[in-house]
């Protein structure tokens, strides 16, 4: 239970992953950090603005995906139709960037919401945490609610149109370069968003995005790369594995495990579970 608690929210900042992959074809570095971000914003806006949580749960994701913008504005959008290394690249400059201005404003120290959420209710005769509950309930909502944006709404379907084919997509009468920007939107909102129900169950810092983004890559190696579908149920799979892992034989093989699951993956099968470049 815990580990799929722990996985629901995984999977919010892989599917963000793969959402921005599956249609750009860039591998976002910078979206842990943007996770770690928007986790001691929400510590900054309830502890020091004295604002509820609730606030921080809407506004957080929209500064990130501001900052977003801001990266595929600047950046991204110049080099997106070169090699995948320069776009890689680019997005590790734009992540390490992200992590020193947050040392810069909150320094080196662990901040953390434990007093939001607080308490544990009763499941199934087993007594779950309240921060781990709801945060995966959030995530997975809104995991949900991005998906069935993709699948039913117009918008969504020139955003798989675009992933699928984009040279048709164009003939189509479709904006190329508008969905490119909101889908990097979406992405980068999706990880501030998991950063803000990150802060009551881990203590963060400045760099808890590159321990929590790494694995993020994990999970969607093992689902498949621009997989959205595949995002969700190998965050699961990754969650209770760790939790199960740690549990049996301590925290330190139970992160290892995670890796070890990967190689397995990579080595019997490269594109992932839901296989054969599956996108978005």
């Amino acid at each position: 239970m815990s580990g799929i608690l722990l996985g629901g929210v995984y999977a919010l900042i892989a599917c963000g992953l793969n959402l921005i992959f599956g249609v750009m074809r860039v591998i976002n570095f910078a979206n842990g950090d943007l996770l770690a971000l928007g986790a001691l914003l929400a510590v900054t806006l309830v502890l020091s603005f004295d604002l509820p949580y609730v606030v921080a749960l809407f506004l957080v994701p929209l500064i990130a995906a501001a900052i977003g913008l801001a990266m595929h504005g600047l950046v991204i959008r110049k080099i997106i139709e070169g090699p995948m290394i320069m776009s890689l690249l680019a997005t590790f400059a734009l992540s390490m960037i992200v992590v020193n201005v947050s040392l810069l404003v909150w320094g080196g120290g662990f901040y953390g919401l434990p007093q939001v959420l607080s308490g544990s209710v009763s499941f199934l005769g087993q007594d779950v945490p309240l921060a781990r509950l709801v945060s995966f309930l959030l995530a997975m909502f809104a995991a949900l609610t991005i998906w069935w944006f993709l699948q039913k709404t117009r918008f969504g379907k020139a955003i798989r149109a675009v992933s699928q084919a984009p040279e048709l997509a164009v003939v189509s009468g479709i904006s190329i370069e508008r969905v490119r920007y909101v889908t990097f939107a979406l992405g980068t909102g999706m990880a501030g968003l998991a950063g803000v129900l990150m802060a009551p169950m881990f203590a963060v810092d400045a760099q808890f995005g590159v321990r929590v983004g790494i694995k993020a890559f994990a999970v969607i190696i093992i689902g498949g790369m621009g997989s959205y579908p595949g995002a969700m149920v190998g965050a699961l799979l990754i969650g209770v594995m760790e939790v199960f892992a740690g549990y049996m034989f301590g925290q330190v093989i139970g992160a290892a495990c995670v890796f070890l699951a990967m190689l397995v993956v990579l080595i019997f099968r490269p594109s992932g579970i839901f296989g054969i470049g599956a996108r978005a």
